[in-house]
């Protein structure tokens, strides 16, 4: 990569952004002599932490080379459109218009030409006016606007995974889950491929919709939607989720026509990453699981469904051999038997004609009293994997993490607002989805980075609630260096100053001021 008086020169010969880092100690000597670059009375926040995590993992200068690009010359470097989509992601934006609000808040964003060494408002001399921000919301959007779709999710798919993998962000047990769930959007004909499909406002499909006649059915509302998958990296005790991978298409399209698509592109691209495949009941195939098994050594956990003959043959055999092991048991005040879990090990079955390889079943049986009838009701259940667990209970366990993992669905669309979309343009709408889950897996890797994994669970409104820097921090910057002082520890050691430290310090708060002021009056 290119260079110019020891600075990296990325695409479209724009400096690289290079970061102040945390050094009190340091800063505090450079003020004793008073030879610092900037200070401000500021309030530091979350999007700052983590725009500053994002300059220090290298990863926007891996994005400033491996977007695809959609223009042949860059008026605005790439990495800091890419920073304005993060911008939008941890103010709960969607609409690119708030860019002209949040660039011109928060700590490092006010003073994000400073930290690159601009030394003025923009990247280029084209504005006939005077600019207000270092780029005009609208040329963010037209910039993924033109950005084709498929390029978008490929970059995803492939160029970004490649980074994470380098920052250790996979789980070494290789466990991941497949989802589907569905994007509601407007009555709007220009959402191209939104299907209108039986769901409520929130993409859940109706309760007993195969019981419904076709009469009432078309009672039902139907509302315009999109289908979204994620392929997640979970980790046991849920110490971090990753988003590796998503497929996104039209309403009514098969889960299994997206997973096709999306996992074996993966598991070749990182082999024996994937070593355990967790899915629902939506993706019973034998070909496809064989397919998993057979050319990418990828086991596949599923339960069957109840109305299968597999499921009754697995639940006969588990009472013929009468193996029941007692896991879980609950008695009441009067020692009666209220509820007990049992489990029994079906192994070696052979379920589908196109699955060429053994299933093993863990069958479980739930007794639970009813105080209403007097008696015991029996519910089954069925596990099947391609994998032949040594410990039975493990089958359970690796299951319930898709569960638990179905919070990280209620967050993308009741907190992250993944299906607000910024516009029913077919590029915005992938950049949207894309950027969504780029920021949330970040966001994980940023806390797991800062040993704060026991935040992870945490919702982000919460996580910007919760950044407790100080309402009347001053930062003060020296030296590519930074330090963060209270207001009041701040003011004793400037009036504790020697004379020259003093005068050379004046001089630098005088040119601030007559810049700030000169801001002022322009805006």
């Amino acid at each position: 990569m290119a260079t110019i008086n020891g600075k990296e020169i990325g695409t479209g010969g724009f400096y690289l952004p290079t970061v102040y880092q945390k050094s009190q100690q340091r800063i505090e000597e450079c003020l004793e002599k008073g030879e610092i670059d900037y200070a401000e009375l500021t309030r530091w926040s979350f999007p700052d932490e983590f725009l500053c995590f994002a300059m220090e993992s290298k990863l926007l200068k891996f994005i400033d080379s491996s977007y695809p690009n959609p223009r042949e010359k860059n008026e605005v470097p790439i990495w800091f459109i890419i920073s304005c989509q993060f911008i939008l992601r941890l103010h709960q934006k969607a609409n690119y218009n708030n860019l002209q609000y949040l660039l011109n808040s928060g700590s490092l964003l006010t003073r994000f030409g400073f930290n690159v060494g601009a030394k003025k408002i923009g990247f280029n001399d084209k504005n006939k006016k005077k600019r207000k921000e270092v780029i005009h919301y609208d040329t963010v959007r037209k910039f993924f606007k033109d950005t084709k779709c498929n390029e978008i999710r490929s970059w995803y798919r492939d160029d970004l995974q490649r980074w994470f993998n380098t920052k250790r962000t996979f789980d070494h047990r290789g466990i991941f889950i497949l989802d589907q769930s569905r994007l509601v959007v407007p009555n709007n004909e220009n959402y191209t491929d939104a299907v209108k499909m039986p769901v409520d406002e929130h993409g859940q499909l109706y309760e007993g919709l195969k019981y419904l006649t076709e009469e009432q059915k078309k009672s039902l509302i139907y509302h315009p939607c999109y289908t979204f998958s994620t392929l997640l990296n979970v980790g046991i005790g849920q110490d971090g989720f990753h988003i590796a991978g998503y497929e996104f298409g039209p309403g009514n399209e098969d889960e299994l026509v997206q997973a096709e698509r999306l996992v074996p592109s993966f598991c070749r691209q990182f082999k024996g990453l994937m070593k355990t495949l967790i899915v629902d009941r939506g993706y019973i195939d034998g070909e496809f699981l064989g397919k998993l098994k057979r050319d990418h050594s990828v086991d596949t956990l599923i339960p069957l469904k109840k109305n299968m003959d597999d499921f009754k043959e697995a639940i006969a055999i588990a009472n013929m051999t009468n193996d029941w092991k007692t896991v879980e048991e609950t008695t009441n005040a009067s020692s009666r038997l209220v509820f007990k879990k049992e489990i029994a090990s079906v192994p070696d079955l052979d379920l589908w004609d196109s699955l060429d390889c053994k299933v093993h079943a863990i069958a479980t049986r739930y007794t639970s009293w009813d105080a209403a009838s007097g008696t015991y009701e029996e519910k089954y259940g069925v596990l099947v994997s391609t994998k032949k667990y040594t410990d039975p209970t493990m089958m359970i366990t690796h299951y319930d993490l898709r569960v638990q993992t179905e919070e990280r669905f209620r967050q993308f669309k009741h907190d992250w607002y993944i299906a607000n979309f910024p516009s029913p343009h077919a590029s915005l709408i992938e950049s949207h989805v894309c950027f969504t889950l780029l920021t949330y897996s970040l966001l994980q890797l940023y806390l797991k980075r800062k040993d704060l994994q026991e935040m992870t669970n945490k919702m982000i409104s919460s996580l910007r609630t919760d950044e407790r820097l100080g309402k009347d921090a001053v930062l003060v910057y020296a030296r590519e260096k930074f330090g963060i002082f209270d207001l009041d520890d701040y003011t004793v050691r400037v009036a504790g100053l020697q004379d020259i430290p003093r005068e050379k310090l004046i001089v630098t708060m005088q040119a601030q001021k007559e810049a700030r002021l000169k801001r002022n009056q322009e805006d």
